[in-house]
């Protein structure tokens, strides 16, 4: 097994497929899906079994494995709005799964009548999350893109007196993650997350790449996971 890590840069991207193909692998299974054309291009002409993964793009090069980022900021945003949160916002990377979940959010926000949340691009840690709720006056609820940024946002929202060891109607800044680490379960308060299925993903990808025949487009779904944290 070869493993390759872009971080989310392009070119680095398609200079890392080429190598990789170059060697003759027998699959690839790719965690998002290809950044540009060219990577598209090269992983259709390779002929292998490609699985793309944590996605589901309507049409992928050979097959799937994920979930829907764009339904999982729906579901976000719903439950948000019916726990009466008025002034919200996005935290978190660029990378397209995080754009998505964006966009999913913020739709369904307008779409209730609400004003548009604020998004605050953040670097792809913890660390920056700590101080965004200085840059986010009067917001009442946070959506992060991953559970990483929700700790850290909850970690400055205690230092600034803004959290409560207490249930979610209790929180003055309601916060929701997406990943259902198992520090976030251990936490205080817990955190609500989107909980995903990584390692039946996983176990999907690889049977997607060991057996050609059957369904290759498979949705795994999502859980919203309602803790004391919003």
């Amino acid at each position: 097994m070869i493993l390759a890590q872009s971080r989310y840069d392009a070119a680095r991207e398609d200079r890392m497929l080429a190598a990789l193909l170059s060697r003759r692998p027998e699959a690839i299974i790719m965690v998002g899906s290809p950044a540009t054309e060219e990577g598209g291009r090269l992983l259709r002409n390779a002929r292998i079994p490609i699985v793309e993964t944590w996605e589901l793009p309507p049409t992928p090069i050979d097959a799937v494995a994920g979930f829907d980022n764009y339904k999982a900021g729906v579901a976000v945003a719903k439950h948000l709005v019916a726990q009466g949160r008025q002034h919200l916002a996005f935290i978190g990377g660029d990378d397209p799964r995080a754009t998505r979940r964006w966009s999913g959010f913020r739709d369904e926000i307008l779409a209730s009548g609400l004003a548009e949340p604020r998004r605050l691009i953040l670097e792809r840690n913890a660390t920056g999350s700590v101080v965004a709720h200085a840059r986010l006056p009067d917001v009442d609820a946070v959506f992060a893109a991953n559970d990483a940024h929700a700790i850290g946002f909850m970690a400055g929202l205690r230092s600034a007196g803004l959290l409560r060891d207490g249930p979610a109607s209790a929180q003055p800044v309601a916060v929701i993650g997406l990943g259902d680490l198992e520090m976030g379960r251990l936490i205080s308060p817990t955190l609500s997350t989107i909980s995903v299925h990584g390692d039946a993903i996983g176990r999907t990808a690889a049977t997607l790449t060991l057996e050609r025949g059957g369904e290759r487009h498979v949705d795994l779904g999502f859980e919203l996971v309602l803790r004391d944290s919003g």
